[in-house]
């Protein structure tokens, strides 16, 4: 069973909007244990179904399939049957007729954390943001720290995300790369930064404290400092020490340690062109005035604008292919991320 005392670190918020690096921080602390993302929901659980009641045989893949995502990560080619053993006597242990997928995480983090000999587990997966009153029902005692980036910074990342394999992520598949094409479009990715922000920040939960990316860049030794209070564990100076890795726009420099100050107001310079910033602020103008985001008040030319329209529908008939596999409970996805 859960115990309901039990701390959990949730770093969340819209994808590209610093939830690695935070995520990499907390891990460096000598209490807390990162887990990569670990993806349970959408790819082996269906979203909408994670408090459902749970077989034995799908509490073992469950199992199964959060044994492989630690071990080898999301992106390589999935081996089960490497994690049977482990899995069926984890399920062995924990299984009871009211189980459901959060439980199924609760224990499999627990028991990571434990061998490890650590006290607190931390995800930092961008998605849960959309979870965090179910996840807060389950685990009382967890904490959130939401990221927030300016939508434009979002947008030239997502727009170049599919260059990750020229800037050092060579482990992402060739057709990862073109998902990561497929999925941007500027209507999309600026409607999921939208309901992502309001997710996040409405309403307003003692559990979740709101971090401006630009913020922890800009002065990050005082606002790890702050997240740290958040979550109930002591700041220690290594914690800034991660490596320079991830960008959409850079090529990774592992070997080198630390805060780009750099990373931020980079869509100004140039990448994206006025339509997409056109899309962007209208869409978004409502929660960039919120959150004391400015606007340029750019106009797209009929060129750009009408190009984004053609690409729309192909772009949206792609990404639905590739993201088949990868989605289920696809309505409650959906809707939860880009219709609210």
């Amino acid at each position: 069973m859960i115990n309901r005392n039990q701390k959990l670190i949730f770093v969340v918020g819209n994808s590209r909007s610093g939830t690695t690096m935070l995520g990499r921080m907390l891990g460096r602390n000598s209490r807390v244990y990162k887990f990569p993302e670990l993806h349970l929901f959408g790819p082996c659980i269906p979203h909408g179904e994670e408090l459902t009641p749970m077989s034995e045989a799908e509490v073992t893949k469950a199992f199964c399939w959060l044994l492989d995502v630690a071990d080898r990560k999301l992106h390589a080619t999935r081996l089960p049957n490497k994690y049977i053993n482990a899995a069926t006597a984890l399920c062995k242990e924990h299984f009871h007729p009211s189980i459901h997928a959060w439980e199924v995480y609760y224990h499999f983090v627990l028991d990571e954390v434990k061998k490890r000999g650590k006290e607190i587990p931390s995800e930092d997966l961008p998605g849960n943001v959309f979870k965090i009153d179910q996840i807060l029902e389950v685990f009382p005692e967890a904490v959130f720290i939401n990221m927030i980036r300016d939508p434009r910074d979002v947008l030239l990342s997502q727009k170049n995300r599919h260059q990750r394999r020229k800037h050092g992520g060579g482990y992402v598949k060739r057709r990862e790369m073109l998902r990561f094409w497929a999925n941007y479009h500027p209507q999309l990715i600026c409607r999921l930064w939208k309901n992502a922000i309001k997710a996040g920040c409405t309403p307003p939960r003692e559990k979740v404290l709101n971090v401006y990316f630009e913020k922890l860049i800009i002065n990050p030794e005082a606002t790890l400092q702050e997240i740290c209070k958040h979550c109930g564990i002591e700041y220690q100076n290594d914690m800034l020490n991660v490596p320079q890795v991830g960008s959409s726009m850079r090529k990774d420099e592992p070997g080198k340690a630390g805060i780009d100050s750099s990373r931020t107001g980079t869509w100004n310079s140039g990448g994206l062109n006025a339509a997409e910033i056109e899309i962007c602020e209208r869409i978004n103008g409502e929660w960039m005035d919120t959150l004391g985001y400015s606007k340029s008040n750019l106009k797209g030319n009929l060129a750009q604008k009408l190009r984004l329209s053609l690409l729309l529908p192909i772009k949206l008939i792609l990404a639905l292919l590739l993201n088949w596999n990868r989605t289920k409970g696809r309505l409650h996805y959906l809707l939860s991320r880009f219709f609210k």
